[in-house]
């Protein structure tokens, strides 16, 4: 439960398709799918996955559908599958009808790049609206696309080909998780597809449009763009970094793992005590990774020597709760499996080595937090005194996955456990965090290249450091 490693952009690269026709007149050549899984294969991973869900996934009380009709409904569909990729579409949409971010499809049997490929174009959704952001040159699209919104793709409109043909692939717990998933989605598919739309350009024209998924096999080093806009800036690549507004620390986060990234936040924390008078800690990109280096950095909030960490809920399975629970009332939950065992919320130590800040914090979170970085704000959501927290909702998901292997070394992954607030015991479950202020980016934030979630962060701080 310590290490959950964050699988989140491996499970986009894996399911980073779209459904898009074939189109711009392109001589392509035509892909082989591979095909290892035998009908016996196919029929195996399906049930495997089935009766692991049915008694080990810890939402199941959430779950609105009944779950062994779900499996008698997707076995004519596995089964009708001709190739690999197309039985692990539908593994992935067995999957994702669960609602949860810790329960998908992170494995196959063969790497994504071998049968599937992007559009030499980038994409950026700002307000559940998409715009091109870039286009490559030389590719033969249309330059005059960059800063389009794309309105309708394949016949229908954006957002309702998404929800149609793009969210049942997906697993996620919130809208918010889903739908940042679904624009780097549509971006991707098998080869020879395109995605075809149509567009509303910057002077109002709306224009169809068909891009070929040739972005890998085309490029090269020399690649270059047309650009909707230069002015935002690229995001570092370091896991912890430290910059400075002024006196004003901003403490950047990216992941919560390897574990030794701790020694990197001690050295850092030395540094900032020693010359910050506000800091913020960055989350916004923090897609998870060891609770033990989340706790860690909690460490630096308390004030004490000690604080609480989340609870838990998991799965309670007894055969002789089962066999009585459909005529005594209190085998009842064992007979519809739904028995929990709760665990109550721990209580982490730690010496007088570490030396809290001393400064007023404030931390930024968004929809690409996620995991064991939302563990950590579980754990000091409700804690007395605690920094104020603002940006979007987090992604809406944790939780210790349960690994389940398939054939040809394909792999599942099953939420196993609930996490619950400390003090409230309140279930974390289809909701991220909520933001104190809730602060989004604009289209025009987006083309000033203006951080605004950044921008309010250091405003409070300074007003709040002023006043002293």
């Amino acid at each position: 439960m310590n290490m959950k490693k964050n699988v989140l952009l491996l499970f986009l690269m894996l399911f980073f398709s779209g459904n898009a026709k074939c189109g711009n007149g392109n001589n392509v050549s035509i892909v082989e799918y591979p095909q290892k899984n035998t009908l016996q294969d196919k029929l195996f991973g399906l049930s495997k996955i089935w009766s692991e869900i049915k008694y080990n996934f810890v939402n199941v009380d959430h779950v609105k559908f009944d779950i062994d009709s779900m499996y008698y409904a997707t076995i004519p569909k596995v089964v009708a599958t001709t190739n690999d990729p197309d039985y692990y579409d539908e593994l992935q949409k067995f999957l994702a009808s669960f609602n949860d971010g810790h329960t998908q499809l992170i494995e196959t049997d063969y790497a994504w790049n071998d049968i599937n490929d992007y559009i030499p174009c980038g994409l950026v959704d700002i307000d559940n609206k998409i715009y091109f952001s870039d286009v490559k040159k030389n590719s033969g699209i249309d330059s005059t696309l960059v800063g389009a919104e794309i309105i309708e793709i394949e016949g229908l409109p954006t957002r309702k080909y998404i929800d149609k043909n793009v969210y049942p692939a997906i697993s996620a717990s919130t809208d918010e998780h889903r739908w940042f998933q679904a624009v780097s989605k549509i971006q991707g598919g098998r080869k020879g597809t395109s995605l075809v739309g149509k567009a509303k350009k910057i002077d109002g024209t709306i224009v169809p449009f068909s891009i070929l998924r040739n972005g890998e096999t085309t490029r090269t080093p020399n690649d270059k763009y047309w650009l909707w806009t230069t002015k935002n800036k690229k995001r570092k690549a370091e896991r912890v970094s430290l910059d400075w507004n002024s006196d004003i620390a901003i403490l950047d986060i990216r992941a919560f793992y390897p574990d030794n990234i701790m020694h990197k936040i001690d050295s850092l924390t030395t540094l900032i005590n020693n010359r910050a008078k506000g800091l913020i800690i960055d989350l916004r990109y923090n897609g998870g990774g060891s609770t033990l280096v989340a706790e860690h950095l909690q460490k630096y909030l308390t004030h004490e020597n000690s604080f609480l960490t989340f609870g838990s809920q998991k799965r309670i399975n007894d055969s002789y709760g089962r066999s009585q629970g459909n005529y005594r009332e209190e085998y009842k939950d064992f007979f519809l499996g739904k028995a929990y065992k709760t665990n109550a919320s721990d209580t982490v130590t730690f010496g007088k080595d570490i030396s809290p800040f001393k400064c007023p914090v404030i931390i930024l979170i968004g929809r690409y937090t996620f995991s064991a970085a939302e563990d950590f704000l579980i754990n000091i959501y409700e804690m007395p005194n605690r920094p104020f927290i603002m940006g979007e909702p987090t992604g809406g998901s944790t939780g210790a996955p349960l690994m389940v292997s398939l054939p040809h070394g394909a792999m599942a992954r099953i939420c196993s456990i609930r996490m619950l607030y400390p003090y409230s015991k309140k279930a974390f479950v289809g909701k991220g965090i909520q933001p104190d202020i809730l602060v989004k980016q604009s289209i025009a934030d987006y083309l000033d290249g203006n951080d605004v979630v950044m921008e309010n962060a250091l405003s409070r701080l300074k007003d709040t450091t002023s006043e002293k």
